[in-house]
């Protein structure tokens, strides 16, 4: 077992749901056993943007006093400063809801920014953030990008027009000593996914909150946590690389065992199925169930077909050459193919279209080769 998937399992087995005597003790000892490698833990924890997750989970269960005193220093220091960071881009987020309230604009809170007005994860320094997303009806866009320049809001100069019309969000606004980058969204999330969880579906069924006598809303529970899959899983492309996202399924956890209402599980897998994702799903929710101690919804079997994903990613995580292999592979899954080639996702279009791709990645070589032949010959 390699230093870093002994971290990744330390890690897990802190954040996991798992508070019995016994565990907590295992994991005492293995803190005093000085047989992990504290670089690979810190390492991976802030890859995964889980840090101050970590710190809190460590509190929780009692283990910060066994830690070694730099350890304990640097994750107390890194939490103390995210919890800083936040309580800006609350008073940033704030800021931009009421100056849509005043053109008549209740804005609902995406990912990261909803955490910033609720008390889900009970501590305000436990989610890292890098921006705040906020979905407005698109015949407001407009309106909402000049109120926000009253605020001394830009956008980034779009040179390679990124951010088109049909792209799910105007381009990222800035402004002087902010903590973050306002993104507005016309849509929820890129195609195709958004054929998953439609916008108008969302905006529906979103609920209305009041902060600081703020006017705002947040997807349902449902929605949240479908969200959060279709992100992590599909628009950074985790499944098909074959990559842990040990925010995501820890945010997931947290969402539908700490939230006042029920997540529907029955519809997410609903939703995922008639895209032909169901597969997704449940390989994500048994890393939830096999890393996170949470009790899988009904219908999530433990076939051979999770475990073996399972462990790919495992692999991926331990040795860097199985990374490396995960990310080729995804070059030909799919949706990368259909985003490549404009083809629909029959199964006859998505395999001509690979090997479309297959030549090309081979005419790159080969070309690739000759050049490296011809510089060689190259007098010295």
């Amino acid at each position: 077992m390699t230093p870093r998937i002994k971290a990744f399992r330390f890690i897990t087995r802190c954040l996991a749901n798992d508070n019995w005597p016994e565990s907590i003790e295992a994991l005492r000892a293995e803190i005093r056993s000085a047989q992990l490698s504290w670089e690979a833990v810190v390492s991976l924890a802030n890859a995964q943007l889980i840090t101050p997750a970590l710190w809190i989970a460590l509190e929780k269960k009692g283990l910060t006093e066994v830690l070694p005193d730099e350890l304990c220093t640097y994750l107390g220091e890194i939490h103390r400063l995210n919890a800083e960071r936040n309580k800006h881009l609350q008073v940033q987020l704030l800021e931009a809801v009421k100056q849509l309230n005043s053109i008549n604009v209740s804005p609902i809170l995406l990912k990261g920014a909803m955490h910033l007005v609720n008390d889900i994860y009970s501590d305000p320094g436990v989610r890292i953030m890098t921006d705040i997303d906020l979905l407005v009806p698109r015949e407001d866009i407009d309106r909402c990008m000049e109120s926000l320049r009253e605020l001394q809001y830009e956008p980034v100069e779009d040179i390679h027009n990124d951010y088109h019309e049909e792209h799910h969000h105007c381009a990222p606004l800035h402004k002087p000593g902010a903590f973050g980058a306002l993104e507005i969204h016309r849509k929820i999330m890129e195609s195709p996914y958004e054929d998953i969880l439609p916008t108008e579906l969302a905006m529906t069924e979103a609920k209305p909150i009041e902060f600081h006598e703020l006017s705002m809303k947040v997807l349902s529970p449902t929605h949240r946590v479908l969200h959060n899959i279709l992100h992590s899983q599909l628009v950074d492309q985790n499944y098909h690389t074959g990559t842990f996202s040990l925010r995501s399924l820890y945010e997931t956890v947290t969402e539908a065992t700490t939230c006042h209402e029920i997540v529907d599980w029955s519809t997410i897998h609903l939703m995922m199925e008639q895209s032909g994702r169901s597969k997704v799903l449940r390989t994500y929710l048994y890393q939830t169930g096999r890393l996170l101690d949470f009790a899988l919804p009904a219908g999530i079997p433990k076939t051979p077909c999770y475990r073996f994903y399972y462990w790919r990613c495992v692999a991926g995580l331990g040795w860097h050459a199985c990374e490396r292999i995960g990310r080729r592979v995804n070059r030909y899954s799919a949706d990368n193919i259909c985003k490549i080639y404009g083809c629909n996702d029959g199964w006859i279009p998505i395999n001509l279209a690979r090997l479309k791709q297959v030549k090309r990645r081979v005419l790159v070589y080969i070309d690739d080769v000759k050049q490296r032949l011809h510089w060689g010959d190259q007098p010295r």
